[in-house]
């Protein structure tokens, strides 16, 4: 596993989260945790509402929306037990609401608070360097292509940032490497997922990674369909670091991807039927979560 006596594998989680929690310390670590992250939850139910609204792919955005409460049931999980998955999501809406409107300043802002939340932020901005490189072949205009994303420098900045901080809590600015180094999530091979038994991969029960891969590569397709390429190459680069990891939770990686699925099958969820469905299943996915919290005393 990825827990070790020595806590060398800390600094494989970045550190705005825990930050978060020493400020808010004073109400208890315990309660400044939880309060994060539900509140960080409830305002992704806001962002994803407000990206809907702003994209215009919905007649009614709120039925669009109000299955994210429940879906999917990893992420109703880590939205109500501490974790930094709410509040990378939050700046990872936001990012996708002001990229749309290439409000490029604003989209760069978030997109670096969610590099300082979780390393896979790092994935969004090499999918940036892809559309930068598409518009380029597209228009020839590397001094307009430059003075677009030029603001999108602030990812590579807060990295250096978080290795600085690293340097300084841990005597080691590669301490992020050196972490990751540890459980060798990212293989050479692909859907090693369903490798059991090996490092990380607890069950052969894992047709619901199977569901996940082709649910969310489907989403990352059906980008193009809606017009939104920009939003499909930011998926896609995302998506594909997943088939080669070789972890049981794909589920809870591909959370940043739930803003992808939504506006891709936005026809289907918001019908009535499908929220009433949600709505009625709700206690399975309750009844799923405290099971798998009772049990999985590591998350």
């Amino acid at each position: 596993g990825d827990i070790r006596s020595d806590w060398t594998w800390l600094p494989a989680h970045f550190p705005l989260y825990p930050l978060l929690i020493r400020a808010f310390s004073f109400l208890g670590y315990f309660q400044a945790m939880l309060l994060i992250s539900i509140g960080f939850a409830l305002l992704c139910y806001f962002a994803l509402y407000d990206l809907i609204c702003s994209l215009r792919i919905s007649k009614n955005p709120l039925l669009l929306t109000l299955p994210f409460i429940f879906l999917s049931p990893r992420w109703f999980i880590v939205s109500h037990t501490g974790g930094s998955e709410s509040m990378f999501l939050f700046f990872i809406l936001l990012f996708l609401r002001y990229l749309y409107q290439r409000n490029h300043w604003r989209a760069a802002i978030f997109i670096a608070l969610a590099q300082l939340a979780r390393p896979q932020a790092a994935f969004f901005g090499l999918g940036l360097a892809v559309v930068a490189l598409i518009e380029l072949l597209r228009s020839h205009d590397l001094k307009k292509i430059i003075s677009t994303y030029y603001p999108y420098l602030t990812i590579p900045l807060s990295l250096l940032l978080v290795f600085c901080f690293y340097r300084l809590q841990t005597g080691n600015f590669w301490a992020f490497f050196n972490a990751i180094s540890l459980t060798k999530n990212l293989q050479s091979i692909p859907f090693q997922t369903f490798s059991f038994p090996s490092t990380n991969i607890e069950t052969f029960w894992q047709e619901v990674n199977a569901y996940d891969y082709v649910l969310y590569l489907g989403a990352c397709l059906f980008m193009f369909r809606k017009k939104l390429w920009q939003f499909g190459i930011l998926g896609l680069v995302y998506f594909i670091p997943l088939i080669f990891l070789q972890h049981s939770d794909i589920s809870r990686y591909a959370i940043p991807l739930l803003p992808f699925a939504f506006i891709a099958y936005s026809e289907i969820i918001e019908k009535r039927e499908f929220s009433l469905a949600t709505l009625l299943m709700s206690p399975a996915v309750m009844l799923y979560a405290i099971n798998f919290m009772d049990h999985n005393h590591g998350i």
